[in-house]
């Protein structure tokens, strides 16, 4: 799993620590099924699964997925930040991933 650690600012000024999470690809277990990697943040109560062809595939759609939602919820008014540098906000619609 890589996880990594971030500081969200809410619409209203509220900070919380955000911990984003993305698993290892692993096998798919449903019938048919290719590899699945998970996508949590627990902050947002955000678990879904990518899911792609191989395990590259399945990795690169988790983070097409996570910058998916980011993105939402940055146009919603969240602001997101490396903890040690709360003065300059990421934006993820411009290059981030």
């Amino acid at each position: 799993m890589i996880s990594s650690h971030y500081v969200a600012k809410s619409p209203k000024g509220d900070f919380l620590d955000l911990t984003i999470e993305i698993g290892l690809p692993e096998p798919d277990p449903e019938p048919g099924g290719d590899f699945r990697c998970k996508v949590t943040i627990n902050a947002f109560k955000f678990e879904k699964f990518s899911f792609g062809v191989d395990q590259l595939q399945a990795h690169s759609l988790s983070i097409k997925l996570l910058n998916l939602l980011l993105v939402e919820k940055q146009t919603q008014g969240w602001l997101f930040y490396f903890p040690d540098d709360l003065d300059h906000a990421m934006d993820f619609e411009n290059g981030f991933f």
